[in-house]
């Protein structure tokens, strides 16, 4: 073994030994000399143990789900899970197509229910479509349309606001954006959600001073059971439509009548609504002239961070940490900081990545599943942790200051295609929000100290001013938000973020806009009707408009069930 390069077969026997050994100090030792192979040269030990564990017949069978010969298709989440047999599949291209959709399953007897999805990047039961009609805009839905200027307010900056119907997907609204020069005010690091998705779910970047996406909206335009249309805007004081020249239908809808609807409650209600108000057709966005940001990744550890945490929150405009949560033999956690500071669009400069790394973690992703195969069988803390600790070590900018149009670095890049999941706990921070880092830290330690759980990626740590969303995660105050992402198949994960929800939500005390909250596409079913009271002071008023815009539970699903939202 030279230098640079890995045998192949010397890192097969190697796991086969850790797989297969029966000598504990052996396989801590072929352990070791596999950690110093994969220091070397990464590819090659993951294409081993590919190699392995497709000879050995390790990687698990794909889910399979018995359903019957007739029956439409079943549907998963991104991830294969959350599988449900819709009564049909309805893919719109028009807000016509959506009325018709909803009368259509009114006039059965009995009614049918309808859900709308998205991507499938939501890790709950909120796409729960059994049995139900099921409506994906993605196919159709997915243009950027023209804005009337001569029925806005006076005051309403028309040229930095935009319509889109809610199928886009955030990728494709950024290339749209970048052809008119505009931009996304702030968005979250994954991009392949569609635009309704991600907004009614409460999606968010980092940043003291930016909200959750769904605080960019200026109107929802939203079907509700009866069939009766709304674009929904604030009260008018704040709304950006003139309520005189608004003709009671859209541009390219002149024959489906809307009803202005011009009310904080309401709008506040349907901003982060999980599609239980109703089938939106499209929003308006407040966007801004397209810009740059400029980005520095350093590594460091946690510990020399917290002393100055309120310093680079102050002081950056988007600032985030990726955390170890498993602490080196000093008792650090070695962790990446992300400061990216926004200036005006100027030409890129520098990388993340240069070319052979660029390649290497390419290739870490696509060999993923072999990464979870080796996780699982190793199941040792001190290899986990210097695992998490290569995959840091990939991160920082390898000629920084990384410059380039704000989309492009503020997405994930090639970590977006990985297949993972993850759990993602919202807190305030204003309130001990280190200390509170410092239990998850201490959760994730403890678990494995007494249950052998082990997490097999970083934390994220990100900050989002509060958001009035009656029922967003960021609801009320300025929120620090712990993303716990890992790999999809790492043994007893499912088991391992239901502990970390107990202990760091349930075991606090704190109610209303102190709580700890969990993010509605990642609860994995972990949130309770209790909690939601316990967490939400304005439940009652979204549960209002809830029940006048859905009397009839056309919209209700197993997440609605679930959470008692009805009463």
């Amino acid at each position: 073994m030279d230098q640079n390069h890995v045998d192949q077969a010397y890192a097969e026997e190697l796991f086969l030994w850790i797989y297969k050994g029966p000598d504990e100090e052996q396989r801590k030792q072929k352990l070791q000399e596999l950690a110093n192979a994969f220091d070397k040269d990464a590819k090659t030990v993951l294409e081993a143990v590919h190699s392995v564990a497709t000879k050995e017949n390790l990687y698990p069978q794909e889910p399979s789900f018995l359903v019957p010969e007739d029956a439409a298709p079943t549907w998963t989440n991104c991830i294969g899970e959350q599988p449900c047999v819709p009564l049909q599949y309805k893919y719109p291209a028009s807000l016509s197509d959506l009325v018709n959709i909803v009368h259509d399953a009114a006039s059965q007897n009995p009614k049918v229910p309808v859900r709308a999805i998205g991507s499938g990047h939501s890790f709950s039961d909120i796409t729960d479509s059994q049995g139900a009609i099921l409506v994906d805009p993605s196919r159709n839905l997915k243009q950027v349309l023209t804005v009337d200027p001569s029925i806005l307010h006076p005051g309403a900056d028309a040229p930095n606001t935009i319509r889109a119907q809610c199928g886009i997907k955030v990728a494709a609204l950024n290339q749209e954006l970048d052809a008119r020069n505009l931009g996304l005010i702030n968005m979250g690091a994954y991009d392949g959600q569609t635009i309704s998705g991600a907004l009614s779910t409460g999606t968010h970047g980092s940043g003291k001073n930016f909200g959750p996406m769904a605080d960019f909206l200026l109107s929802i335009v939203l079907v509700t059971e009866s069939g009766k249309v709304y674009q929904i805007e604030p009260s008018p004081d704040l709304a950006i439509t003139n309520p005189a020249k608004f003709p009671g239908h859209l541009p390219e809808a002149p024959d489906i009548p809307v009803e202005l609807k011009q009310d904080n409650t309401w709008f506040n209600a349907a901003k982060v609504a999980m599609g239980c108000l109703g089938l939106i057709y499209s929003y308006a966005l407040r966007v801004q002239p397209a810009f740059s940001i400029s980005e520095v990744r350093s590594m460091t550890t946690w510990e020399d961070v917290k002393p100055h945490l309120s310093s680079f929150l102050d002081g950056i405009d988007h600032f985030e940490l990726m955390i170890n949560p498993y602490a080196d033999d000093d008792n650090k956690h070695k962790c990446v900081k992300v400061e990216r500071t926004r200036k005006p669009l100027t030409a890129p400069r520098g990388y993340r990545l240069c070319g052979p790394w660029q390649w290497v973690e390419d290739q870490g992703v696509h060999h993923s599943q072999a990464m979870v195969t080796l996780l699982n069988f190793a199941h040792s803390l001190w290899f986990t942790r210097f695992i998490i600790n290569q995959a840091l070590g990939f991160l920082p900018d390898m000629d920084p200051p990384y410059v380039d149009v704000s989309h492009k670095v503020l997405t994930l890049g090639v970590e977006n295609t990985a297949k993972a999941w993850a759990l993602e706990m919202h807190f305030n921070g204003e309130k001990d929000c280190v200390g509170t880092i410092d239990s998850v830290l201490a959760a994730f330690e403890r678990l494995w100290e007494e249950q052998g759980y082990f997490i097999g990626g970083p934390l994220g740590i990100r900050f989002v001013k509060a958001s009035d969303a009656l029922i967003a995660p960021q609801a009320g105050r300025f929120t620090c938000t712990v993303e716990c992402d890992m790999l999809y198949g790492i043994n007893h994960a499912r088991k391992l973020l239901g502990e970390i929800k107990r202990a760091i939500c349930d075991q606090s005390s704190l109610p209303g806009n102190d709580s700890i909250r969990v993010h509605w596409g990642l609860d994995w079913g972990y949130t309770t009707a209790e909690d939601v009271r316990k967490w939400y002071p304005d439940l009652g008023k979204w549960q209002a408009v809830y029940q006048e815009v859905n009397p009839g539970g056309m919209f209700d699903n197993e997440f609605t069930k679930r959470l008692r939202l009805r009463e």
